[in-house]
């Protein structure tokens, strides 16, 4: 991958032929001749160069490539590879390789992939949580794509940027960027309901956070009309393996798509979570506005997306159905969700997945006035809990145990309210 002149091409690959300079040369030149060209010290003609394209089996394409194209190929496909790198988590690897991307980039002056190079430093350490050096290289990325007009980059800028500032809940900073981001969407004018929706549960999404809950409405509503499609993730190891080793032989083209459809696909399965997570964003922003039937709309979208997966969005959003039904009482559907909850939880070791599933059975029983198996419920959850670093929730839970035990046994809910006061007083809370 080494980016070399003519000269130093021609070298290359007559001795990896093992041609002589004579033998090179042929009837057509002098060995000396040769020397010359491939210690650049002499130009060739045109037909010259035809010449030994066919002698050295390249193409005269090939050979005329510049120092500046091979850069710009090479860092085309290490970008990628870095790309993928970071979906797969091996951050210090992409870290590594990006440090030598923008070497060859500041060299030959690319700016257009010392901007990438920038915005994956930016994701590597958003991943890390460090929102302070992400925003600061998204800020030097939109710089470089804002000079060469990459407007589906300064979008993913903004986005990024906005994205950060709301973690740190300076909202107004936040809408304002997502409305640079909608304004870039709307001047690329492309079908992509994906990031339209991402777009506008943000944006609702502030506005909900500054109390403004018509304007955030206005925007949900707008993603009710947005179809979306998305694929399973497949074959991406073969197709990396296949751009590394066209990479590797210098055919930067064919590599570049191998890379390119790898990519696709792994974004294609992201894609799949990004929906979930704007269907979970827009079902509670309903749910805080006390529309439950929305609420449990969305939620089911996300189930029906998720079902498979048993991940963080799928049981978020079984335990979302679940508080819809029994907030309207519907409590033997709460409890056939309540079940596939615990089923999930169980499946994917998380005790703190299973104390809730068991809660909400502790909660349809304690609404259905079942006292006695409400109690036995809440007891499993406090068994749990109290294996896990959850002091406050523990202490809750006890106060809960002796509220169920009022009326049936006083020493029972003394002993509970003694519990729970004990944790909170450890807790410094009272």
């Amino acid at each position: 991958m080494n980016i070399l002149s003519l000269g130093e091409k021609i070298k290359k690959l007559r001795k990896e032929k093992n041609m002589t300079l004579k033998e090179l040369a042929g009837d057509r030149i002098t060995a000396a001749q040769i020397s010359h060209i491939e210690r650049d010290k002499s130009h060739t003609s045109y037909e010259l160069l035809e010449y030994l394209s066919e002698r050295l089996g390249v193409s005269i394409d090939y050979l005329l490539e510049t120092k500046e194209m091979q850069s710009k190929k090479i860092t085309d496909n290490l970008i990628l590879q870095s790309e993928i790198y970071i979906k797969r988590d091996a951050l210090d690897e992409a870290e590594k390789e990006i440090q030598e991307i923008i070497e060859i980039c500041e060299e030959y002056d690319l700016s257009e992939n010392y901007g990438k190079c920038n915005y994956l430093l930016a994701t590597i350490y958003l991943k890390r949580k460090d929102g302070a050096k992400a925003n600061f290289y998204f800020e030097k990325a939109l710089f470089h794509f804002i000079k060469n007009d990459d407007k589906k980059r300064i979008l993913q800028c903004y986005m990024n940027i906005a994205n950060i500032y709301f973690e740190q809940e300076f909202y107004q900073v936040s809408l304002t960027n997502y409305y640079f981001a909608k304004d870039i969407l709307d001047e690329i004018n492309i079908d992509d309901p994906d990031t339209y929706k991402e777009l506008y549960s943000k944006i609702s999404k502030c506005y909900m956070k500054m109390d403004d809950s018509e304007k955030a409405l206005e925007f949900i509503e707008k993603i009710g009309n947005i179809d979306n499609d998305y694929s399973p993730a497949q074959e991406i190891e073969m197709l990396v393996l296949k751009a590394k080793h066209l990479l590797a032989e210098g055919n930067y083209v064919e590599s570049k798509d191998y890379f390119a459809k790898a990519l696709e696909i792994i974004e294609k399965e992201e894609n799949k979570d990004k929906l979930a997570q704007v269907y979970l964003t827009v079902g509670n922003i309903y749910g805080e506005m006390g529309d439950n039937e929305k609420f449990l709309e969305y939620s089911e979208k996300v189930y029906d997306i998720k079902k498979n997966d048993t991940d963080n969005y799928m049981m978020s959003s079984l335990f979302n159905i679940i508080e819809s039904y029994i907030d309207t009482n519907q409590f033997e559907i709460a409890k056939k969700y309540s079940k596939l909850a615990l089923a999930a939880a169980i499946k994917n070791k998380s005790k703190y997945d299973e104390f809730r599933a068991l809660k909400y059975y502790c909660d349809i029983y304690k609404y259905k006035g079942e006292t006695d198996i409400s109690i036995e419920y809440l007891k499993k959850c406090i068994d749990i809990v109290s294996k896990l670093d959850e002091e406050k929730i523990l202490g809750n839970l006890y106060i809960e145990l002796g509220q169920l035990y009022s009326g049936i046994s006083k020493e029972k809910e003394l002993e509970c309210y003694q519990k729970g006061v004990t944790i909170f007083k450890d807790l410094e809370i009272i």
